[in-house]
């Protein structure tokens, strides 16, 4: 069935200039100053003048999009070579204020909590060491950049990688709203950006390869945008649940599962021992316009209830099992999930993706259906 999908571009479109619109980027400046090594500077900057929606123009600036980003009060610069330094930086910037990381390396012994509004920026070429430890239960998350009750707080232009071979978790926003976490480049843990109450979280052109862990991971989080990331070399590349999220042009690929609308289990620990999970698996997530390829399972699976999501025009090839699969009741992950609903998967352009529908009142227009009769549902 040959449909016009324009509306649902429109749609979107519409949906994501309202989110960039949300952003809060605002501009001012800087300049440098002596400091001693390893220690922050502190400027004072002028009240911004313009309000920026666009962040891949943002990001297309030479220095990446720093100078464009702003606080309101203070910039705080932290030379290359500093160890242990960020939290008296962000201390030192105050609410509002802004953290640039100058290029070069930086280390921290471990957890680095971030409990006011402020923005961390990475001048190209800035690498951040955190330590974190794994836990071999994969249970405990015990984040490297911990994001606490803390509104509008931007994490951007950062190299991120453990102290030690393998790390914990490298971002995670919990109880925060508006957190935008952009053009990052992370590596090497078990999870490298989770999402907690996190609002209207950005997770804009980050390149991520977890190193086996999981990538993305909106465990709870209302109208959280992701948008033109890749990632790789992942468990899940991108774990979507709660409700009216949107996943776009992102690229992933070379995981276990690319794209997985589905809830979190009640398993994950956090620092204050609270044990949380989902409280709803994903709805009405737009999922369009992504690239899925040589996941070793699917490209994109909804699952364990996922409901009313609209999924359209993404593209998939050389996955392991479909290229969008909509499952049933089914014991695949060693435990009953409950089966996909009420999606709705338009093929697009890309008339030979590969889809399985074993779920109830899903729709599906285009690309090549899946036989359940011959393949049967598991």
């Amino acid at each position: 069935m040959r449909l016009r999908i324009a509306p649902y571009r429109s749609l979107l479109l519409i949906a994501l200039l309202s989110a960039a619109a949300c952003l809060g980027l605002l501009v001012g400046c800087s300049h440098d100053s002596p400091v001693a090594p390893g220690q922050p500077s502190v400027e004072t900057t002028p009240p911004p003048v313009d309000q920026m929606r666009d962040l891949e123009q943002l990001a297309s600036q030479p220095d990446g999009g720093i100078s464009r980003l702003s606080g309101p009060a203070a910039v705080v610069k932290l030379p290359a070579g500093s160890v242990d330094g960020l939290a008296a930086a962000i201390a030192a910037a105050g609410a509002q204020g802004v953290v640039i990381v100058r290029s070069g390396m930086h280390t921290e012994s471990g957890r680095v909590t971030i409990t006011q509004p402020v923005s961390i920026l990475g001048e190209n070429g800035a690498v951040l060491k955190i330590g974190s430890e794994p836990d071999p239960n994969i249970v405990l998350v015990a984040p490297a950049l911990y994001v606490l009750r803390a509104d509008d707080v931007t994490i951007w232009g950062l190299e991120i990688r453990p102290l030690g071979p393998f790390g914990n978790t490298a971002i995670f926003v919990q109880d925060s709203a508006r957190a935008l976490i952009g053009r990052n480049s992370l590596f090497d843990h078990q999870t490298v950006i989770g999402l907690q109450h996190a609002n209207q979280a950005r997770i804009w052109g980050n390149t991520i390869n977890s190193g086996g862990g999981d990538g993305i991971v909106c465990m709870n989080g209302k109208q959280v945008f992701v948008r033109g990331n890749d990632v790789t070399n992942s468990s899940f590349g991108l774990w979507a649940c709660d409700e009216n999220g949107q996943a776009s042009n992102n690229n992933l690929h070379g995981n276990f599962i690319g794209l997985i609308l589905c809830k979190v289990p009640l398993a994950s620990i956090l620092p204050d021992g609270q044990m949380v999970g989902s409280e709803l698996s994903a709805a009405r997530w737009i999922v369009a316009d992504n690239r899925a390829t040589g996941n070793a399972d699917a490209g994109y699976l909804a699952i364990d209830g996922a409901n009313h999501n609209l999924v359209f025009n993404n593209a998939a090839s050389n996955n392991g099992t479909y290229d969008i699969d909509l499952a049933g009741d089914t014991f695949r992950f060693g435990f009953l999930t409950p089966l996909s609903h009420d999606n709705t998967v338009i093929a697009g352009i890309y008339r030979t993706v590969r889809i399985k529908d074993c779920g109830v009142n899903n729709q599906v227009f285009g690309g090549v259906h899946v036989d359940t009769g011959t393949d049967p549902c598991y």
